[in-house]
């Protein structure tokens, strides 16, 4: 019995032991697990903090970048009131300079060295309006508020108008101009007409610009389709659409593979073009934004010595012949001399706070026998239409004490002044300008620069006046020098005397330039009259590229 109850408590002690050790594993299993979920929940804690911390930095990222983008259209709505105030003030002297021009060309007592003058004038004027063009559809782009102005217009018309307007310089330059129009391509369309040929004309230009011997050609074809209506009901002709390719070729210097991919950037020039002085480096950035608007696009071909190839293609639509109006250049209208017989003595009142606007208009419609009067402000505008009773009123929009929208608004508050015709005039080409001129209560709208047949057309459009035409053209400039090949025939001229012109042309030095033409006169009188010719006119740059006609290019 002793002996079984000693083994009985070793069993049992040994069991307590057996136990104690489970337990004391058990709890040391759970110790362990317990530090593992320690360690889980700091690093969860860990990366709570830093999700936190991400957070944090997001919200602060956002709202830094909506910081920026109001910053940024903050930016672009100023940078489009400069650029519009800047247009304005640009325009508003270059409409004293080509209006006051105007004004003289009409005077037929002055002298040919006088008409060359008003040439250079003009010439220049025109090309300083170009440039602020641009610029401004540059600033159109940006904001968004470049539109097409869809209408049916003659497309062949258009062609043969571009091939009138650029043949005299190209005969200028000794240069062949072609346009060549595959008989596909459609007569009667329908788009937008001007800015169509504003890329022409872009495209045109370029290449007589930048060609010094040669060649510049136009080609235009098409290919049809027939629109289809919603459910597979055919359209009918209004609904025939074309696609109308243009490509101009010129036999220039070309360009390099590096210049052709600057080519569209805004402000982007080739050498070439750096070294001609000339434009903004805009108009081919802006003509591709108006072909892929017209829902084509544009591509350049080009490589130094074999000349440069730009293509594009626009879409359009087929127009009735009855609908279209005729496109191209304008005929050469006839001056105007007076009114007719028999009409009554049209009152007409400019307002505008420049003397030089006032003046110029003043002198224009009195000279054809308008009676005229004038106002410096809108208060003044009122005033005078309420006493004077005139039958039109040309009335800037932008004036000191009371603007024209003001002005506009009190006259055709009356039914007396909603008989009244009242056109906006300003020098800032912005279309919110227009629609809020029509919502003050104006029946047209004039931008500045304008020319005399605009202001006459306004007074025939809305008074029913008759004009009397001259006989004659209305431009009776004297004729230019006779179209010689000046690339060849500069090319015949002594290595020195090429080397002195160049460099005369390069300085901008007239004196030098003449002086090298009397050198050569005795031997080329064609010649010398046409270089001198371009020298009048300050085209040292196409006197450059005689000059260096067959020099190689700089690399």
């Amino acid at each position: 019995m002793q002996l079984v109850g000693i083994s009985a408590s070793v069993v049992v002690g040994t069991l307590l032991v057996v136990v104690l050790w489970a337990l004391r594993r058990r709890l040391l299993a759970c110790e362990r697990a317990l530090e593992r979920k320690e360690q889980e929940l700091a690093v969860s804690r860990a990366a709570e903090q830093r999700l936190g911390e991400e957070l944090v930095e997001a919200r602060r990222a956002e709202e830094e970048a909506r910081r920026a983008r109001a910053e940024a259209e903050a930016a672009s709505r100023a940078k489009s009131a400069f650029l519009a105030n800047m247009s304005h003030e640009l325009r508003t002297p270059l409409n004293s300079i080509l209006g006051f021009a105007q004004l003289m060309e009409r005077d037929l007592s002055l002298g040919h060295r006088h008409r060359e003058n008003l040439m250079v004038i003009c010439k220049s004027g025109e090309h300083l309006l170009g440039l602020v063009n641009d610029i401004l559809e540059m600033a159109k782009i940006e904001a968004g508020r470049m539109t097409l102005v869809d209408a049916d217009f003659d497309l062949h018309a258009l062609l043969s108008g571009l091939s009138e307007m650029f043949s005299v310089e190209a005969q200028k330059r000794g240069l062949t101009l072609a346009i060549e129009r595959e008989q596909d391509v459609p007569q009667h369309v329908h788009g937008d007409e001007g800015k169509l040929r504003q890329v022409l004309i872009n495209l045109l230009g370029n290449a007589l610009k930048f060609t010094p011997r040669g060649s510049v050609t136009l080609r235009a074809w098409a290919r049809r389709s027939t629109g289809v209506r919603e459910g597979g009901a055919h359209d009918g002709a209004a609904a025939a659409r074309a696609r109308v390719s243009f490509e101009v070729v010129d036999t220039g210097r070309g360009m390099a593979k590096e210049e052709i991919e600057e080519l569209f950037e805004a402000f982007g020039q080739t050498a070439t073009g750096r070294r001609s002085g000339e434009g903004t480096g805009l108009g081919l950035h802006i003509s591709r934004r108006i072909v892929r608007m017209m829902g084509g696009d544009m591509q350049v071909e080009s490589q130094p010595g074999r000349g440069t190839t730009l293509r594009f293609d626009v879409r359009l639509t087929l127009a009735d012949a009855g609908d279209a109006r005729p496109g191209g250049a304008a005929p050469r209208a006839r001056r105007v001399v007076g009114l007719s017989p028999g009409q009554p003595r049209y009152r007409v009142l400019v307002v505008d706070d420049r003397w030089d606007v006032r003046h110029c208009l003043l002198k224009l419609l009195d000279s054809v026998g308008v009676e005229v009067r004038s106002a410096t402000n809108g208060l003044g505008a009122v005033a005078q239409w309420e006493t004077w009773s005139p039958h039109l009123v040309l009335l800037d929009l932008r004036m000191p004490l009371l603007d024209g929208y003001e002005a506009a608004t009190r006259i055709k508050s009356s039914p007396r002044g909603r008989e009244t015709v009242v056109v906006a005039m300003t020098a800032s080409a912005f279309e919110q300008n227009r629609s809020l001129a029509a919502e003050a209560g104006c029946d047209d709208f004039l931008s500045k620069p304008f020319r005399d047949a605009e202001i006459f057309n306004l007074l025939t459009k809305h008074l029913g006046a008759r004009f009397e035409l001259e006989e004659g053209p209305a431009e009776r400039r004297p004729a230019g020098p006779p179209a010689v090949d000046l690339a060849r025939a500069a090319a015949g001229l002594p290595p020195s005397l090429r080397k002195d012109l160049r460099r005369a042309a390069t300085r901008l030095d007239a004196k030098a330039v003449q002086a090298a033409i009397d050198r050569f006169r005795p031997e080329d009188a064609e010649l010398a009259g046409a270089v001198a010719e371009l020298a009048r006119g300050y085209r040292f740059d196409s006197i450059l590229a005689l000059s260096s006609a067959d020099e190689e290019e700089p690399s």
